[in-house]
């Protein structure tokens, strides 16, 4: 009996090892079928992101504590021509919003400031925040109370400031 046992064991054995035999390569010859790749196509990617912050934005740390129009933030590269590229016609619109100003602030990387027309404000203002460790500028214009969001490669993660900025025009959110 041990002796019939033994026998069936080998038969599984010997049906598991000649079902998982691959079938054999036909070089992409057969109609329909794809050659397989030759080469690992997958690559690796690290666990962790360790951004670091873009050079170019270190020299707008200097800003921080100062007032946009004294300090002329808004005419440095490379934030000039990138507001320019992400607001096209709404530039001008977005400039003349920073008349009155707070001071900039730096927190977390990320850059911010806020500011209207004199004698317009609560209908005609912008905000502005940069991530400097991400690369990307956002931008908030409210014209006549309307508010309109703009980020660069259009992100859609906007700081917190530039959210709550947003919520001043409770009648247009």
């Amino acid at each position: 009996m041990t002796m019939n046992k033994h026998l069936a064991a080998l038969y599984v054995v010997a049906a598991c090892i000649l079902g998982c035999k691959e079938p054999a390569v036909t070089n992409g010859e057969e109609k329909g079928t794809t050659p397989l790749p030759t080469t690992d196509t997958m690559m690796a990617v690290a666990d962790t992101i360790e951004p670091t912050q873009v050079a170019s934005w270190q020299a707008f740390e200097q800003f921080e504590g100062k007032y946009v129009a004294e300090s002329g933030m808004l005419e440095r590269e490379p934030l000039k021509s990138r507001i320019q590229a992400l607001l096209d016609t709404n530039s001008r619109a977005f400039a003349e919003r920073f008349d009155v100003t707070p001071p900039v602030e730096v927190e977390n990387d990320i850059l911010y400031n806020q500011g209207c027309r004199r004698h317009f404000c609560g209908g005609d203002e912008a905000a502005l925040a940069i991530d400097m460790r991400r690369d990307v500028i956002y931008v908030g214009i409210a014209i006549n109370g309307a508010v309109k969001l703009y980020s660069e490669r259009n992100d859609s993660a906007f700081p917190e400031k530039l959210l709550r900025w947003k919520l001043k025009f409770p009648s247009l959110n």
